[in-house]
């Protein structure tokens, strides 16, 4: 098994050479292309110079989850939960680094000429397309390499419903049912740990709040199509930030179970982070559910010390 994953790592490192380098051609011909038509200085070369980077974030998560599904379907090799993790983890930090990349060779040009803003719409943007992206093709991996293999375990989606007090129809529009499950998944296999339980009842209790506070705003009426409009765009906002804590918690989570040598500092402290950014800044009273995701990442820190 390790030596699979050995050469199912050395593969995917080719891959991720080969897209950097496909985006390093395209970057070239842009340059060239609005240099000598007077345009450097332009929007249009700077949304160019953005789109390339966008499309090798985007291919990275498909590409390198195709190359675990497709060597694991022809050895007929099983991926362990441990592996999906370790995958989503080298994803999560390349993706990262070219994140890095983008705000150094981007922004400034997008700075020139007065729209730095746009590049700040445009990435936040990226990066939530990123984390959405990784997810789906890790499931689609999953489920092709694994088959049914772990299904019965996860959670029915009447069962969340019943867990957080909300509608089916909330957990469809937000897109966290599969996350939801894996959390749910991943937590179960801490519950035998000393001290978890309180910390596990916790995390649960700032999802409920956050899912409830959602579903409250989705059931408002307002009179004027002003308002309706305005409320709409609000709750679309809200909700896309509390996909961003569920997607922050389940990378947080991932780490937690894997054994101390194989947990990446960087993403737990980078997952903790986004949590209380996004809390403290929803301008909506979320900040009072920090102390619910306290107490696993001070979990976290006894483990680690």
């Amino acid at each position: 098994m390790d030596e699979l994953d050995t050469k199912i790592d050395r593969l995917m490192r080719d891959k991720l050479f080969s897209l950097m380098g496909e985006n390093a051609v395209r970057i070239k011909k842009v340059n060239v292309k609005y240099t000598k038509g007077n345009k450097k200085n332009s929007l249009e070369r700077c949304q160019a110079l953005y789109d390339s980077y966008d499309r090798l974030l985007r291919s990275i998560p498909k590409d390198l989850f195709r190359v675990e599904r497709e060597v694991r379907v022809k050895f007929t090799s099983p991926m362990t939960n441990e592996r999906m993790i370790q995958v989503k983890s080298m994803i999560n930090q390349e993706g990262e680094v070219l994140f890095r990349k983008m705000e150094d060779e981007c922004r400034e040009e997008f700075k020139k000429i007065g729209q730095t803003e746009e590049f700040d719409r445009r990435q936040e943007q990226s990066r939530t397309k990123f984390g959405e992206n990784s997810e789906s093709h890790a499931q689609k991996c999953w489920d092709a390499v694994n088959g049914d293999h772990g299904q019965s375990e996860k959670l029915d989606i009447k069962d969340l419903v019943e867990i957080y007090g909300i509608k089916e129809s909330l957990l469809h529009e937000i897109n966290i049912i599969p996350l939801l499950q894996n959390i749910h998944l991943n937590l179960g296999k801490l519950k035998n740990g000393a001290g978890l339980n309180p910390a596990l009842d916790s995390i649960h209790n700032g999802f409920r709040f956050l899912f409830q506070y959602l579903q409250k705003g989705h059931s408002q009426e307002f009179a004027s199509p002003q308002e309706r409009k305005a409320r709409k765009m609000q709750v679309a906002r809200d909700s896309m930030a509390v996909r961003e804590v569920v997607l922050s918690a389940q990378h947080f989570i991932e780490q937690l179970i894997l054994p101390r040598e194989r947990r990446n500092r960087e993403i737990i402290n980078k997952a903790w982070r986004k949590i209380v950014d996004i809390l403290e800044g929803s301008g909506e009273g979320w900040e009072q559910v920090i102390p619910d995701f306290k107490p696993l990442y001070e979990l976290i820190e006894d483990k680690e010390n």
